[in-house]
Order: structure tokens, then sequence, then C-alpha cells
């Protein structure tokens, strides 16, 4: 009878998911959408450092552009629901279908949410050689110079893309889009000057605001950032409707056991606790949350019909 008690333990040990016992026993992949020095990349190694820490594994971020962030999306929708490849996302990859035909994940169903780490305004930013301070100069210029100055931003169906276009129209004003695989990218280029405005998650701009090598002119959050408490915001300067932030988060793979889902919320919302993560963030202009994955769930569904019906209003339509 002894036998037989220890054979059934023994099964029943058995029977235990292998993510139940070990998890995690390798490094866990953290995939970024995008290039690397852009504010999704910065948020992804602070966090990933903590993880490390936490679980007594690495946490490794593997920087995956492309398409505006759809390669790299696609691949861990594609990936096995195991714990160890993780997408740490900007909104910017729910939006993509409404301007890119035949993408391969469906962003509400393909995916866990875990919880969104942080939040952030988007700027608007210009290069000093064109010689305005503040929006309505920007403005007054672009009126001057119909379709001459171009301006930057992380691609088709993002946020920014979005957000520009509608200010511009709003603005009465034309300005060429240039769109990049990552806001790292575009700030390198509106430094050099190639691009002479550029919207933005405003992490990038930060440093080379205060360096002289670029300026923040305008906001797009509701209210005035801490960071820069002098520059106003879009819904300041007359331009209602125009007020956006971005969110940077974690998700799983559909299929992602439950309990592996709780303990990366569990050490990602510890870890957004901690002085040194919420002081390395500000300086980034990212402001952490930390919510429970239903709440990011519903931030993510009023972010996408947000953004589906500003899309109908500018006539962008999948290509």
């Amino acid at each position: 009878m002894r036998l037989i008690k220890l054979a059934l333990v023994a099964c029943a040990a058995f029977a235990l998911p292998l993510h139940a016992q070990v998890w995690p026993s390798k490094p866990v992949r953290l995939i970024v959408p995008f290039p690397p020095g852009g504010s999704t990349d910065v948020a992804a190694r602070v966090i990933a450092d903590k993880l490390s820490q936490a679980f007594g594994q690495r946490f490794v971020v593997e920087n995956r552009g492309g398409a505006g962030g759809v390669v790299g999306t696609t691949d861990v929708a594609r990936a096995e629901a195991d714990g160890y490849t993780i997408l740490f996302a900007a909104n910017q990859v729910s939006t993509m279908h409404l301007v890119v035909k035949g993408i391969k994940y469906d962003f509400l169903h393909d995916f866990v949410p875990i919880t969104q780490v942080t939040t952030q305004p988007n700027a608007i930013a210009v290069h000093p050689s064109i010689g305005v301070n503040d929006l309505p100069g920007l403005i007054a210029l672009a009126k001057a110079k119909p379709g001459e100055l171009s301006w930057a931003h992380p691609g088709p169906g993002s946020a920014q893309q979005m957000n520009g276009e509608l200010l511009w129209r709003k603005a009465g004003v034309k300005m060429t889009g240039v769109p990049y695989k990552g806001g790292g990218q575009a700030v390198v280029d509106l430094i050099a000057g190639h691009v002479q405005v550029a919207v933005l998650g405003a992490t990038p701009f930060i440093a080379n605001h205060r360096a002289g090598k670029i300026r923040i002119v305008a906001f797009t959050s509701e209210k005035r950032f801490s960071l820069f408490p002098d520059i106003p915001t879009l819904q300041e300067l007359g331009y209602e409707g125009v007020n956006s932030t971005q969110w940077l988060g974690l998700l799983a793979p559909r299929g992602t056991p439950p309990e592996i889902v709780e303990r990366l919320h569990a050490e990602t919302t510890k870890a957004l606790a901690l002085r040194d993560v919420r002081e390395h963030l500000a300086q980034a202009a990212l402001e952490p949350v930390g919510n429970s994955p239903q709440e990011f769930a519903d931030v993510i569904k009023r972010e996408i019909a947000y953004w589906t019906d500003v899309a109908h209003q500018l006539g962008i339509e999948p290509q």
C-alpha cells in the first residue's frame, strides 16, 4: 500500500506543468519591437534589470524593430506561450491594423496584458535653425511655407503620426511627414536638421532639449508636464481634442499560464514602486503606472477605439 501511495505522489508530481515547477529556469526575452534609443527601449532596460534581480534569472532585452513595430510584435504573438518570450510594447503596435493590411496578429486576441508599465506625454519639437520658439511660431512658419517643412514620426499608425496629422489639419497647415522605425532614430535626424519638426514620445527629446539641440514647443497631455512646467499643452494653445499619451506595457502570448502572468505582474509592480526606478523613469519623461491586467486591458481597448475614430476622421485606411 505504501508503495502505491508513493507511486501516486510521484505521478502527481510529474503531472504538474513544467512551468509551475521551474519557471524561469533559463533567460527570459523581453522583445522591444523598436530600435534602441526610444522610450520603449529605455523603460524595458530599467524593468529588465529589476526582474533579473527578483527572479534570479536574466531578463534580456531584444530590440526587434521593423514595420512600425509589427515585426517584433508578430514574433511574440507566434512564440510559444511558456513565459520565456514577453512583449514590451508601446501603444503603436495595437493600432497598426488601422494603416497596414495583412497584419498577422490581433492585438486584443493574441496577447495577455500583464501590466501597463508607464504613461508619458507625446511632444512636438523643432530644430533651432527654423527660428521658432513656440507652437504658434511653428504654425505661422508652416503657413508661410506650405509643404516645405518636414516632420518626423515613428511611422504610420502610431499615435504620434495620427496626433500630428490631426494637429496640422486643425491648424490648417501642410508639412511633409517622414516615418521612422523609432523615436531614437527620428531624434538623430532632428538634431542633424534633416527634418525640422518631430512628433514623438517625450523621452528622446528630454536631454536634447536641455542641451539646446532641439526645442520642445508643446506637450500633448491634458496637464503640463512636471519636468518642463513652462511648456504649454496643445489644449492650452486652443487645440481641443488633440491631446494624447503613450502607454508602455508588458504583454504575453495568449495561452501563457496565469501563474506566470501573475508573478510577472507582481514583480513588475514591486519594481515600479522603488525610488530608483521611479527617478530613472521620471528623468526619461515616463510616469510609472503598474495597474492590474484587467485595467491594462481596458486601457488598450479604449485606446484602440479612440485611434480608430481619429483614423476615420483623417480618412486613413489600411494600405
